[in-house]
C-alpha cells in the first residue's frame, strides 16, 4: 500500500513539473508571438526574427535573407566548436536589396530648409518649425516653447537679440571690387556665379542695450568659420610663383589644355564680429544689423576636376592670398523669410602686387 502512495506521489510531481515546463514555454511563444516572425523547419528548428513592433518587422522585406544565411553556412563550417549555441553578428546594411536606400543611410544634410540629420532610427530637424527629434515614426521631443523671429528663435518672454545663438549662413561670393591690374586679363579668373559659395558657422553672443515695447537695441558679438569657395569660369586655375599669382590654363602631360568640370579656390577664414542690432516685437522686418568682422586665413588650396573624370587634385599652397581680412556687415530679418546677409571685404584678397586687385563681396541667407 505504501508503495502505491509513494509511486502516486512521484507521479503526481512529475506531472507537475510536465505541466508547469509546458506553461513555461507556452509564455515564451506568447512573448514572441506578438511582435515576431517564427518559421518552423522539422520539430527542432525554428527561426525567430523579433522586433519591437510591426514597423520594425516590415523592414525585414528590404534584406536578402537568402545572402544572410549563405554567409551564416560559410562561417558554421568553418568553425570547430561542437556546440548547439553560436553567436553571429552580422551587420545587416550588408544585406541591403537595395544599397541607394536612403532611408537606411545615416546622413548629415544642411540646406535652405534647415539641418537635418539621421543617425539610425533617430531624426533630428532643425527648421523654420523649430527643433524636432523622431524616434521612427514617434516624435521624441519638440521645441514648442520656441516662437518664430524671422528665421531666429527666442523663447517666449525675453527680449534677447534675434540673432544670438548657433548661426548658420551659406550664399554666394563675387567680386565686390574688380580693378584694372597691370599684368591681368579680368577673364582669366572671372568667377561663375552659382558655383562660387559663401558657408559659415557660428555663434553669437548678445548684450542688451536697451529694451522698449515694440523694439530693442542689443550689440552682438559673433565668431564663427567661413569659407571662400571660388570657382574659376573657364579652364584656368591659380598658380604661385615666387612674386606673384598667375591664372593659367591647366594641361595634361602632352601640354594640351584641359576641359574642367572644377576649378575653384578654397580659402577658409576664422571671423570675430561686432554688430549692433535693433530688434522689432510687432513688425515686418524683425531686426536690422549692421558692423564691422575681421577674420584670420586658417589656409588655401585649390581643387581641381577634370570633366568627365571623378578624380580631384588638391594643391594647398597660400597663393599670395592677404592673411587677415576685415570688412563691413548687415543683416535684415524678415518674417517668414530667410533672414539675408551681406559681407564687403574692404582689404584686397591677394596681396598688393602679387595678384590682381580684387575685393571680395558675399551675400546670401542665414538659416539659423
Amino acid at each position: 500500500m505504501k508503495r502505491k502512495v509513494f509511486a502516486l506521489l512521484i507521479m503526481g510531481f512529475a506531472f507537475a513539473i510536465l505541466n508547469a515546463g509546458i506553461s513555461k514555454g507556452s509564455d515564451l511563444n506568447k512573448k514572441f508571438e506578438k511582435d515576431s516572425i517564427i518559421v518552423t523547419f522539422g520539430n527542432k528548428t525554428r527561426l525567430i526574427i523579433y522586433g519591437e513592433n510591426r514597423r520594425e518587422l516590415d523592414k525585414i522585406m528590404k534584406y536578402d535573407l537568402n545572402a544572410l544565411l549563405k554567409d551564416l553556412k560559410i562561417r558554421l563550417d568553418s568553425t570547430q566548436a561542437d556546440t548547439t549555441y553560436l553567436r553571429e553578428e552580422f551587420n545587416g546594411n550588408n544585406y541591403l536589396k537595395n544599397q541607394d536606400d536612403k532611408d537606411e543611410k545615416d546622413y548629415v544634410r544642411i540646406g535652405l530648409r534647415g539641418i537635418h540629420v539621421k543617425d539610425g532610427d533617430t531624426r533630428v530637424s532643425i527648421d523654420g518649425k523649430g527643433v524636432e527629434v523622431r524616434d521612427g515614426d514617434d516624435v521624441v521631443t519638440t521645441d514648442s516653447n520656441y516662437r518664430r523671429v524671422g528665421r531666429r528663435f527666442n523663447r517666449s518672454g525675453r527680449s534677447s537679440s534675434p540673432r544670438k545663438g548657433f548661426n548658420v549662413a551659406f550664399g554666394l561670393n563675387t567680386y565686390g571690387a574688380n580693378e584694372a591690374t597691370v599684368g591681368y586679363n579680368k577673364a582669366d579668373y572671372e568667377l561663375k556665379p552659382f558655383g562660387s559659395r559663401f558657408i559659415s558657422l557660428g555663434y553669437i553672443a548678445s548684450a542688451k542695450i536697451a529694451q522698449g515695447k515694440n523694439a530693442g537695441f542689443h550689440v552682438d558679438f559673433g565668431a564663427d568659420f567661413s569659407w571662400y569657395n571660388l570657382m574659376f569660369d573657364n579652364n584656368n586655375t591659380v598658380v604661385k610663383n615666387t612674386e606673384y599669382v598667375e591664372f593659367l590654363p591647366v594641361v595634361d602631360e602632352n601640354n594640351e589644355e584641359v576641359v574642367m568640370k572644377k576649378s575653384k579656390l578654397v580659402v577658409p577664414y576664422v571671423n570675430l564680429s561686432i554688430m549692433p542690432t535693433v530688434s522689432f516685437s510687432h513688425s515686418f522686418i524683425s531686426y536690422i544689423s549692421a558692423g564691422v568682422y575681421g577674420g584670420y586665413k586658417l589656409g588655401s588650396y585649390t581643387k581641381l576636376r577634370a570633366e568627365g573624370s571623378k578624380d580631384v587634385d588638391h594643391v594647398r599652397k597660400n597663393f599670395h592670398i592677404e592673411d587677415l581680412r576685415y570688412g563691413l556687415a548687415a543683416e535684415i530679418g524678415i518674417r517668414k523669410f530667410p533672414d539675408l546677409f551681406v559681407n564687403y571685404d574692404m582689404n584686397y584678397l591677394y596681396e598688393d602686387k602679387r595678384g590682381p586687385a580684387v575685393r571680395m563681396l558675399s551675400f546670401g541667407v542665414r538659416l539659423f
